[in-house]
């Protein structure tokens, strides 16, 4: 079991650096040509990939943690301490890839939905939504219970997205441009959650001294991009033709 998870662990890390790189290249290429959409596609493959192996990699760590960190518990004092804490952080991780994995098929998704939002009730696309409600009322609650910090900052945000996504698929009427600030913040969100990951456990291992400081790697990133997203959205409120050229090569899933 543990060669298996760090073959997990080494597919994550390289699906995650691929995915850090490509997230710029739509960001920097003109909106609607070849290139942003063919690095866009590549972009969300890889971070699929990436979420794919980080989800399975927590929901190891929770049904089997002897087997897959043997040597953690073994210089434990508690073990059962030990093990609850590692369950509620992999629960933890579990909640950011749904949020993330919702985040990344709505920006997809959103496209589609340009002139006709119908394809965006389908069960398939309605279940993240769903499962991404579900973990933010469990983490809430075990955040709550635990006073487990991180935990209740991202419960509330995974809420949000949630409702935000909901919202879209469900309402009457939306804004001219609803479909395209969808698409941008999807993309972008996920983007943000990649790299808050990035900094959070590579300032935990580098910076390890600094106490609660390290929630700042967590933190500093999605009030970064929330700032970008919230810019660019009032741009597009303004704008009669943010497209130059009509996104294309979107399939419906």
């Amino acid at each position: 079991m543990p060669l298996f998870y760090q073959s997990l662990l080494v597919t994550h890390v390289i699906a995650s650096v691929a995915a850090l790189v490509l997230f710029w290249v739509p960001i920097a290429t003109r909106k609607g040509a070849l290139n942003h959409r063919r690095f866009g596609g590549y972009y969300q493959q890889v971070m699929l990939v990436s979420l794919f192996t980080g989800a399975l990699m927590a929901l190891l760590l929770i049904m089997m943690p002897f087997e897959v960190k043997p040597d953690i518990f073994s210089q434990s004092s508690n073990i059962g301490a030990s093990v609850e804490r590692l369950q509620r952080f992999a629960m933890f991780l579990i909640h950011l890839s749904i949020l993330m994995y919702c985040n990344l098929m709505m920006g997809r998704w959103a496209l589609s939905a340009r002139h006709d939002r119908s394809a965006m009730r389908r069960p398939s696309r309605m279940i993240p939504a769903v499962m991404l409600v579900t973990s933010s009322l469990v983490i809430g609650i075990t955040g709550l219970m635990h006073n487990h910090v991180l935990m209740m900052i991202f419960a509330p945000l995974g809420l949000m997205n949630a409702i935000s996504q909901l919202r879209f698929t469900y309402a009457t009427e939306v804004g001219k441009h609803a479909w395209l600030i969808e698409h941008l913040s999807g993309y972008i969100g996920s983007g943000i959650g990649a790299y808050t990951a990035f900094f959070a456990f590579g300032g935990r291992t580098l910076l390890a001294d600094i106490g609660a400081w390290q929630f700042a790697f967590w933190i500093a990133p999605g009030i970064v991009g929330a700032i970008a997203i919230i810019i660019q959205s009032r741009k597009l409120a303004g704008n009669d033709n943010p497209f130059t050229q009509q996104a294309q090569g979107v399939e419906n899933q």
